[in-house]
């Protein structure tokens, strides 16, 4: 099986596709994926930039796409969302790739966010018959219910190694039918930041936003942020071990959503 993961960093971050990837060895299932996520990128930019997706879909003889718009910033409208991804679940579908799409998780700081959500991604499926995963699902139970559990990175809105396990065992779930119970407590830290550092950043963009026209200072902003928030490049390096108990109550979360 080849499996296609389309979307933005909210789907880089952690090497989300590759803890789908370790899920899939450990349950004996033979699977490839392959990756296209671009920072901060709509549907709409993806088929903007239409040659690297329709290749894929055309001839990498690929069995899913699992699809993930932006959500956060910026955060395309209803009508923009459901009218993009009908051309992208078009195409998956005229050369046999079934879609699949990411339920998207609110803000940390604006937890109510997740309604609007709901009211898209539920339409979408409904719409045009694509199953959702439920990782929008879990991130809202996990705020209200499971505080000790931190599903966001330090800027409260990309994921954490606990969200990115979260964001894969739903999309294998979504694929599989299958339940998530009893995996390894395993997943990835790709940008580990520093007190010190987030501090910086965070001062650069205070600054930045106080004077929201000086290019100079959204530069200084930007590079102070890739230098603070750079990848790990030695990828024995990005293994994070998860809390088994917090990897199990989130395992048993995706089921109660994913296993309806």
């Amino acid at each position: 099986m080849k499996v296609l993961f389309l979307g933005n960093s909210h789907t880089f971050y952690n090497e989300m596709p590759q803890i789908f990837a370790n899920i899939c060895k450990e349950r004996g299932k033979d699977v490839e994926v392959v990756m296209q996520a671009h920072p901060g990128v709509t549907y709409g930019w993806h088929l903007s930039q239409l040659t690297e997706l329709r290749f894929a879909l055309m001839y990498g003889n690929f069995d899913y796409i699992v699809m993930q718009q932006a959500a956060h910033s910026p955060c395309p409208s209803k009508e923009e969302t459901l009218s993009d991804a009908e051309k992208i679940i078009e195409m998956a579908r005229a050369n046999g790739v079934t879609p699949i799409q990411t339920m998207p998780w609110a803000e940390k700081r604006d937890p109510a966010h997740q309604k609007g959500m709901y009211d898209i991604y539920n339409t979408l499926s409904e719409k045009f018959g694509v199953k959702l995963t439920v990782a929008g699902n879990v991130f809202e139970d996990v705020f209200y219910n499971h505080p000790e559990i931190d599903m966001y990175w330090r800027d409260g809105e990309h994921a954490s190694p606990y969200g990115s396990y979260v964001i894969a065992m739903a999309a294998y779930a979504a694929i599989f039918g299958e339940s998530v119970k009893g995996l390894k407590a395993e997943s990835y830290l790709s940008n580990p930041v520093t007190d010190e550092a987030w501090a910086e950043v965070q001062k650069a963009f205070a600054r930045m936003n106080a004077e929201p026209d000086n290019a100079e200072l959204r530069a200084n902003a930007m590079k102070i942020y890739r230098e603070s928030c750079g990848y790990v490049m030695d990828r024995n390096k990005t293994f994070y071990a998860l809390d088994a108990d917090k990897a199990a109550t989130l395992q048993e979360l995706v089921d109660k959503y994913a296993m309806k």
